[in-house]
């Protein structure tokens, strides 16, 4: 009897562990991108079908696709369960887009870096009447260390008030609180004041930014990142750690390169950090009109894509690749890489 007791024992402790080790543990990962045209269109009507995306060269099933219309609305066209048809849903509550407009003040003064700064303040007037009544913006500066202006508003004045003031070099007054979340409340004062080049205060940005949930837009007034020498533009020390936060805070770049100059050295960091974090590149000289209507049509949506992560990834950073089946004309603004944090 004790014999065929502890058969039993041996045999549950086997079976129990043969489930455990059959188990397998599915992680999801949550993707924003966009897909434009070539004049800057956003392609709403993309399914899972469409997509095809790996990580570290490895292949990733795309589970769900959401169009997330930014100018209202959001319609899902993840596969129904009945059918297997790809019908999108009936549209849901849209809650507002949390905004960080980033303006780089030149400390030196250079003419034409003011100048433009200057001049697109009309423009920026226009992108600004262009967004939901429900988004949300913040105004941050830097000159020699980052600066708050206002903290999230869907109050218009305000914001166009902060960005003339970011034409001045000085102590901006602490912006009036505000319900969350609040930007204000997460950002260390000690590390903006000793954050001596943008790349420095795009990580404590960033790292404000970590503790909001949902996707979150930088539009980056610039007039360059990197440094420049004998051998090109090289992204500064800082710079991966700067990507490395803002991808974990859900935070795009869209540059808009605001000098009066058809070309200058350090446009070059502001198209990378808009190409590594799914954003976009815009030259505001000669034309700023086009740069703002081009931003706003690309700005109009974006896709929340869940994907289901390959079995065998490692911890760390893997190149992300994005293609769209079936659309010649697309274009994808999608993150350089993802990092598996587990």
């Amino acid at each position: 009897m004790r014999r065929l007791a502890a058969m039993l024992l041996v045999f549950i402790a086997s079976a129990a562990s043969a489930q455990f080790k059959e188990r397998i543990d599915v992680v999801r990962i949550l993707l924003d991108i966009r897909v434009i045209d070539a004049k800057g269109n956003a392609l709403p009507d993309l399914t899972p079908a469409d997509f095809e995306i790996t990580i570290g060269g490895k292949r990733a099933e795309v589970e769900s696709v959401e169009w997330v219309d930014e100018s209202g609305g959001a319609a899902d066209f993840s596969p129904p369960e009945s059918d297997g048809g790809l019908k999108p849903a009936a549209p849901q509550e849209r809650a507002g887009r949390l905004i960080v407009i980033f303006v780089q003040t030149d400390f030196a003064r250079e003419a034409f870096r003011v100048g433009g700064q200057m001049g697109f303040m009309t423009y920026a007037d226009k992108l600004i009447d262009s967004f939901a009544p429900d988004d949300r913006i913040a105004v941050m500066q830097f000159d020699s260390h980052l600066k708050l202006r206002l903290d999230f508003t869907s109050d218009r004045e305000p914001v166009r008030a902060a960005l003339r003031e970011t034409l001045l070099i000085n102590k901006p007054p602490e912006p009036p609180i505000v319900p969350s979340p609040s930007l204000a409340a997460r950002l260390d004062r000690e590390d903006m004041r000793h954050a001596p080049d943008s790349e420095r205060g795009l990580i404590v940005l960033g790292n404000a930014l970590r503790s909001i949930p949902g996707p979150k837009t930088i539009l980056l007034f610039g007039w360059g990142l990197g440094r420049f020498g004998s051998d090109g533009v090289k992204m500064t020390r800082h710079y991966e750690a700067a990507r490395r936060t803002l991808d974990a805070a859900r935070a795009t770049i869209f540059a808009i390169d605001i000098p009066n100059a058809s070309y200058h050295s350090l446009q070059v960091g502001l198209q990378q950090a808009a190409a590594d974090t799914g954003g976009l590149y815009v030259k505001a000289y000669p034309f700023p009109a086009l740069a703002v209507d081009l931003l706003q049509r690309t700005l109009a949506g974006h896709y929340e894509i869940e994907l289901r992560r390959p079995d065998d990834l490692k911890v760390g950073m893997h190149a992300l690749n994005v293609r769209v089946k079936r659309r010649n004309n697309a274009y994808i603004l999608a993150p350089a890489t993802y990092t598996d944090r587990r």
